[in-house]
């Protein structure tokens, strides 16, 4: 039986630790830009709806984890022929989503700009040519990630976020100002989706010497479990954003919140540089029939630990950072650090177990936990909402009892491995 050997996850996770770094630094970059080059509260806006296009985004996610978990299972198996017959077959899924979501999101996009206090709904419209776009980049990208080519698929994210920040500053200092920001989202998008094509070309383009025979039961299940995967992922990691646009009475708190949430976050990007390693690894171990539980202690040990030591971090030398990146209309961010810590350390920590549960399909106690945190969150900051402080500290603590049910139910919870390709 073949062993996982010693420091592959390890040695993985430096080197798209190394290159998300590069990525991130981006895309503070491309914050702190916009901070300084939009007001208050058009910046809020437009992370609420960057935000927004990642909540929506559900069908993206749940392309990339379809991907980055089947071709991990063919790869493991040395079937290239599959992995294309699988990528063509995403794409057009892929491409009958989009245009569903683009349509849906169109149709709702005055009720929804109405809810998130969006003065002008056609920009809700052209976040959904951006979501619609983000359903097909997942199929190259991901790719990427299962056959475990880790340097293009995290220089996938240093392209994005250098895209955005390049045709943002050009597109916002031309005068087009939050209109602007959404083209340089929409044409990074495409133009990283392009570089994914060309650096998957050899499998997209392998000749299908058969019909690929999928277990269309196991797809369907897998889906499903996925959608709730996905869903709560991206709440998560953007469901604050839009709850305090929801419910903030003044707009630029959102603005001021994206701030502090610049510095305070970045625990949570600094944990998640272990995910995309993660999944592949424990759907190609699943696949061949081995344990997974060891690839969960080694992803929270080194995950949840740096998130922590992070948080701690960043409420010492976050501080002055506010003030100095973004000047004097910001710093009732600093404020909010220790709130956002407290949010963002049970994200980092159920994202990983997210990536963990995901290729194993295991998502039936997860989304019921996950439904009743959220439905606790939500009552609870619908009558307390006096500050954006308030509203973290209710979000984090809800977060924190999932994180501790979920743990405990893994730990008593017979382990079930067993190949499903």
């Amino acid at each position: 039986m073949k062993k996982l050997r010693l420091g592959e996850f390890e040695r993985n996770s430096l080197v798209v630790f190394a290159i998300t770094m590069i990525a991130n630094v981006l895309s503070y970059l491309y914050q702190i830009v916009m901070g300084n080059m939009l007001t208050p509260a058009d910046y809020g806006t437009v992370n609420t709806l960057l935000s927004l296009s990642v909540v929506v985004g559900v069908p993206s996610g749940i392309i990339s984890a379809l991907t980055a978990t089947y071709t991990a299972k063919y790869h493991a198996h040395g079937e290239t022929f599959a992995i294309a017959a699988f990528m063509h077959g995403m794409l057009r899924v892929a491409a009958v989503l989009a245009a569903i979501v683009f349509v849906v999101g169109a149709l709702l996009s005055r009720p929804i700009a109405h809810v998130l206090q969006i003065d002008d709904p056609h920009y809700v419209t052209v976040v959904m040519v951006l979501v619609a776009s983000n359903c097909l980049g997942p199929v190259f990208s991901s790719t990427l990630q299962g056959v475990k080519r880790f340097i293009p698929y995290s220089m996938n994210s240093v392209l994005s976020f250098a895209f955005r920040l390049l045709l943002g500053v050009i597109f916002v200092w031309l005068g087009w100002g939050i209109p602007g920001a959404l083209a340089a989202l929409i044409l990074a998008a495409c133009l990283t989706m392009l570089y994914c094509l060309f650096k998957s070309r050899d499998l997209f383009f392998a000749p299908v010497k058969e019909k690929l025979a999928l277990d269309r039961t196991e797809i369907r299940r897998y889906f499903v479990s996925t959608f709730w995967f996905q869903l709560f992922l991206l709440l998560m990691a953007n469901g604050d954003v839009l709850l305090i646009k929801t419910f903030a009475a003044d707009p630029a708190e959102v603005g001021i919140y994206s701030s502090g949430s610049v510095i305070g976050k970045i625990s949570l990007y600094l944990a998640n540089a272990i995910v995309p390693v993660l999944l592949p690894m424990v759907a190609e171990r699943q696949s061949t029939g081995h344990d997974t539980r060891q690839l969960l202690k080694r992803a929270m040990l080194w995950g949840g630990g740096v998130a922590v030591l992070c948080a701690v971090g960043m409420n010492v030398v976050g501080r002055p950072m506010i003030g100095l990146l973004f000047g004097e209309r910001y710093l009732a961010a600093i404020d909010l650090l220790l709130p956002i810590s407290f949010y963002v350390v049970p994200v980092a920590c159920l994202t990983i177990l997210i990536n963990y549960l995901m290729p194993l399909g295991r998502s039936g106690f997860f989304a019921v936990s996950m439904a009743a945190g959220y439905l606790l969150i939500l009552v609870l900051v619908s009558r307390f909402h006096h500050s954006v402080a308030q509203m973290l500290y209710i979000m984090g603590g809800g977060l924190l009892l999932v994180l501790a049910a979920n743990l405990i139910y893994i730990a008593f919870a017979p382990q079930k491995e067993k190949a499903t390709v």
